[in-house]
Order: structure tokens, then sequence, then C-alpha cells
């Protein structure tokens, strides 16, 4: 391995390493180990690989349905479809199922292995640190082969878009995450309360079922919207995805800023979405945490 192929690797994971450290150093209330965010990282690795083989597996399916859509091939293996409509559902198929569903799902699933009952899992940011440490993990490794393939060009233009694109998506998975964690949470104590008494209301308050599908879903319909925008082309898809990922790097910031500025406990914080639902146990539990 040349020098070149050594610094062609080093500026793949570079953009990633950056990233990690920036969002470590948000996570306020207590740093997660690292050996559990190393841990994270090379599960985004790991499912880089059953990734491929699924994407090559529907892509083949959406390949061969639309085959009699398909009336000339170009020198540069590119399909001419035979109008715009079968070309944009076959390019939106492709980039929402063959590849957001397949990449997105597979990043939450080995989330959830990972953190769902980890004890390390006790605040508001932790959900977040943790989905985006499995997508980093995933990027870096895409990056790597892409930018030894594709050289300097592709290595600036995926720093820019593709690794910060990964972590966007990340952002909105974790976002969702962290809000079911917490209101199962809510949930759990609200039962507690029941059955010491304290509340007389017998039924649960809290569900978390909308956060569940919210945490897969959002980051899927984010990720097919970037690879559609890629794959149309076009000079407006060209525009609305440079929109697009202005956009998601204000959106995610902002979140990342506002969640790392009100972590705290998961406890703590579930307790105070019970307090705010019953209020006359602000007088019992203290109404410092009424106002989080």
């Amino acid at each position: 391995m040349g020098l070149n192929e050594i610094l062609l690797i080093a500026a793949a994971l570079l953009p990633a390493i950056a990233l990690c450290i920036y969002i470590f150093r948000k996570d306020r209330v207590e740093k997660e180990p690292i050996g559990l965010l190393l841990v994270l990282l090379g599960c985004g690795v790991i499912v880089t690989i059953p990734a491929a083989f699924l994407e090559g597996i529907i892509t083949g399916i959406i390949d061969a349905f639309f085959s009699p859509f398909i009336v000339s091939m170009t020198e540069d293996g590119s399909a001419v479809f035979n109008s715009i409509l079968s070309h944009r559902i076959y390019n939106f198929l492709t980039a929402f199922v063959g590849v957001a569903l397949v990449e997105e799902g597979l990043k939450w699933g080995a989330l959830i292995l990972v953190t769902r009952k980890n004890r390390e899992f006790n605040s508001v940011f932790d959900g977040l640190i943790y989905a985006i440490f499995v997508s980093l993990g995933f990027a870096a490794f895409e990056n790597v082969l892409y930018v030894i393939q594709n050289g300097w060009m592709v290595a600036i233009m995926r720093a820019i878009l593709s690794v910060p694109g990964h972590m966007f998506f990340a952002v909105m998975m974790g976002y969702y995450y962290s809000l079911w964690h917490i209101t199962d949470k809510a949930a759990e104590l609200e039962r507690t309360l029941q059955s010491e008494g304290i509340l007389k209301f017998s039924g649960i308050t809290f569900n978390s079922k909308n956060h569940i599908v919210m945490s897969i879903l959002m980051p899927i319909l984010a990720h097919g919207l970037y690879d559609y925008c890629c794959f149309v082309g076009s000079g407006l898809a060209t525009l609305a995805l440079y929109a697009f990922v202005i956009i998601m790097y204000i959106f995610c910031f902002a979140r990342i800023k506002k969640m790392s500025a009100i972590d705290a406990r998961d406890h703590d914080f579930a307790l105070a979405m019970v307090i705010k639902q019953y209020p006359f146990l602000a007088e019992q539990f203290g109404e410092r945490f009424c106002n989080q």
C-alpha cells in the first residue's frame, strides 16, 4: 500500500472521527464508556456486510420488475426508460427500499440489540450518541471503500455530504430512541406509583409506540430523500440535495445542542414527565422537576 492510499484512508476516516469526538464532548451528564462506544462503531462496520448483500438482492428484484420499461442501455451502463414516470418510480423504490430501508433498518437493529437493555443507557442524551456512533461506524467503513476506489474528489465530496448525512439520519433515530426510552421509564414509574396507591388512576398514560415507529421511520425517509436526489441527478434534484443537506446541518446540530443542554438522568426526566401529567405530585417529589 502506497502513501497515496494511506492518505486516502486517513481522509476517509477523518470526518467520522471528527464527528465522533464532537458528539462525545456534547455528552454532558455522564460520559459513555469508551468500550461501549467502540462496540457500537464496530457494529456499524459489521452491518455494512449484510447491508450490501440485502441491497444487492432487493435492487436485483427492482431491476427485474422494471426491465420491461427499459428501452436501452447507455455506454456507462445506465438504463434508459420508456417514460420519465417509470424512471422516477424506479429511483424512488431503489432509494427508499433498496438502500434507505436496508441500511437504516440494520443500523436500528444493531442499536437496539446493544443498548436497549444496557445499564449505561441512563440519561436523555445517551440514545442520541449511541445511534450516531453506530451510524458513523457504518459511514466510516463505507467511506473508505468509496474513497479508495474513486480518489480525492470523492473523499472531499463525501466528507461534506455523505458522512455527515449518516450522522443526520442517526440524530433523527437517536432523538426518538431517547424519547422511547424516557417514555417507557415514565410508564414504569406511573405503574409503580399506582401499585403503591399514590396514583388512583389504573391506566397507563405514557405510550412509546409512536416513538418506536418514528425512530426507524424518520431516518428511512431522510435517507431515502437524500439518495433519491442523488439518483435522479438532474440540476433541480442536485439543488434540492444541497438545500436538504444545508437544512439538515442546521436542524441536526441544533437538535444535538438542545439535547445536550437538557440532558438529565432518565429517572429524573421520567419523573418530570409524570409530575407534568399529575401536578399534585410536585409537592411530594419536589418542584425542581417541574421545569425540566
